[in-house]
Parts: C-alpha cells; structure tokens; sequence
C-alpha cells in the first residue's frame, strides 16, 4: 500500500510539471502531456526509486530520474512532432522533475516506503 500512495504522489507531482510546462506554455496536447507523464512515472519510479536510490543514494537517484524523464520525454515528444523549441520542452521539465525527486526521495527514505541499502550493510 505505501508503493500505492508513493505512486500518487510522484504522479500528482509529475503531470503537475508536465501539464503546466507541455500544455500551458508549449501547446503539447493535454492527452501528450498525460501519456508521456504516465511513461515517466512508471520508469522513473521503478529505475530512480526502487533499485538506484536504495543502493546508491539520493544524488545519484535524482540525476538518474532527470535524465531518463528528458529521454523519455525528447522520444516522445520527436515521436510526435513536436520539434518546435524541443530542447527547452525537455530541459525544463526534466529540471523540475529532478528538483522534485530530491524531496521526493527524501520523503521515501524518510517514512521507510523504500529502505536505504546502504545503511543496512
């Protein structure tokens, strides 16, 4: 149930950013921003969260969540031909999701939703 809740809140967070960022300043359809937000969620939330952020850390998890949502998202976004301003449609986001997985992170080591390996050794 705590990876549920964990899961929610790193959603709300992520389509906020994608939503506001996509949507309201770049004219990425609303049904774009939501399906490449869904992509990042669950690969970011498996990779950063449940495997690099429980062995390695939280720097590490941070950068690793940012540079797989600007993949994700440069993929995505040529996929549908959004090429108009693609690096800022990227770095943008890519930035504030990787600012908000820092405290993220911090909340999932903080209430034991993920255990921090390193510290069990």
């Amino acid at each position: 149930m705590k990876h549920v809740k964990a899961l929610v809140i790193k959603a709300i967070m992520i389509w906020a950013i994608l939503w506001i960022v996509l949507t309201g300043i770049y004219d990425v359809s609303f049904m774009d921003s939501t399906i490449v937000g869904v992509i990042i969620v669950v690969m970011i939330y498996i990779l950063g969260d449940l495997v690099i952020l429980r062995k390695i850390g939280n720097v590490a998890a941070t950068i690793a969540d940012s540079g797989a949502a600007a993949i994700i998202l440069w993929t995505y976004l040529t996929s549908m031909d959004y090429t108009n301003d693609l690096w800022m449609m990227v770095l943008i986001p890519a930035v504030l999701i990787g600012g908000g997985e820092w405290f993220f992170h911090k909340w999932l080591l903080k209430n034991d939703v993920v255990p921090d390996e390193r510290k069990m050794k």
